[in-house]
């Protein structure tokens, strides 16, 4: 797999700000409180809401991002459209 572009870990890494936004403002800021009340596995969620992170020494990066359909699979539990989870400045 081709290695992320900066500019695709800084996509990355809003997104995942825009999911811990939206999962602390529909359930409050425990992860698993949403984990309970949407009966999902903590460790999607965390995975889901980590960013990418660059190592200062070896340059290694870790995490991977999340996939649009992971998106998708986030809206359809928060209820709202792909349209609005990117329909926000973060993004502009």
């Amino acid at each position: 797999m081709a290695e992320l572009s900066d500019e695709d870990i800084i996509l990355a890494n809003k997104i995942s700000i825009r999911i811990k936004y939206l999962r602390e403002k529909y359930c409050g800021p425990k992860q698993a409180d949403f984990v309970k009340k949407h009966s999902i596995d903590k460790q999607l969620i965390s995975r889901w809401e980590n960013p990418i992170k660059t190592d200062p020494k070896s340059g290694k990066k870790t995490g991977r991002g999340i996939s649009i359909y992971s998106v998708n699979q986030f809206c359809s539990i928060i209820e709202i459209s792909l349209k609005d989870f990117f329909d926000d400045e973060i993004f502009k």
